[in-house]
Parts: C-alpha cells; sequence; structure tokens
C-alpha cells in the first residue's frame, strides 16, 4: 500500500454486511502503518442507501450496487466530464470478439443475484445518450 502513498482509499464498508469487518481491518492495519499510506475514508450508509434508491429509479435494481456504479456516481458528483470504458456486460467484446469478464482482478462470471449488468449498462447508455457522460466501447486512447 506503500506505493500509492498519501492517497484516499474508500471503502464501502456498510454497503454489505459482509464488508464492514475486512474494512475495519484494513483501516486499523493501515493506521498502524509507520510509512505514508492511504488514509481510509469509509462511505456513508445514508449516502449509498440514497445512491441505491436513485439507481433504481434508473432501472438497477441490483441486490448490491456494483462498485463500478459506485465510482461512476462518485465521478459525476466531482467531475466535469466523465469518460468511461470497460463497462461492456455481455461476456464477448462488440468489436473484437474476445472472451471478457466483469471483473477486472478475476476471471469469475458475475454473481447475478448481485449485480444487474445489462440494467447498469443500459442506464449509463442512457446517460450517455443525454450527453452527461461519455460511453467509449472501444481501446482506450493511446
Amino acid at each position: 500500500m506503500e506505493l500509492y502513498g498519501d492517497s484516499l482509499l474508500l471503502m464501502s464498508a456498510f454497503s454489505f454486511r459482509g464488508n464492514t469487518a475486512v474494512s475495519l481491518r484494513a483501516h486499523h492495519s493501515l493506521r498502524n502503518q509507520r510509512n505514508s499510506v492511504p488514509q481510509v475514508i469509509f462511505s456513508n450508509p445514508m449516502y449509498l442507501k440514497s445512491l441505491a434508491s436513485f439507481w433504481r429509479g434508473q432501472g438497477i435494481r441490483a441486490t448490491r450496487l456494483s462498485t463500478g456504479i459506485m465510482m461512476v456516481s462518485l465521478a459525476l458528483e466531482v467531475c466535469n466530464n466523465v469518460h468511461l470504458y470497460g463497462f461492456w456486460p455481455y461476456p464477448i467484446h462488440p468489436y473484437t470478439y474476445q472472451q471478457l469478464t466483469n471483473h477486472y482482478y478475476d476471471n469469475k462470471p458475475v454473481n447475478r443475484r448481485m449485480h444487474v449488468m445489462p440494467a447498469e449498462f443500459r442506464s449509463l447508455l442512457n446517460l450517455h445518450n443525454q450527453g452527461v457522460i461519455q460511453l467509449h466501447l472501444g481501446q482506450c486512447p493511446s
């Protein structure tokens, strides 16, 4: 974690019961470090509840919002321009036809009970069509 130095680490400790204990352990571990490590920031539970309510109104009826949708929400609150890459919800890329997963960190399929990726994509596409965000399906520019 020293690699990230004096940055902020947002943890959704209260978004899902199973996240609380592991988030608090991470917080305590980082707090006890002597070197410069990220400062842990916890999402306000009421904010998460209102965020879920907002996205439900946009058609996303998931057990828990995906981390991606939470980060899109944060970006929309603090940035003037939001460009999104990697939000294609289907197992095959639309241009390259390569196999895709919904996680950047493993090859496991998404838990469809927890996340509704096609509904998320439709909501993001709607925001793209309204000019609120820029949704990119191709490769990131070099």
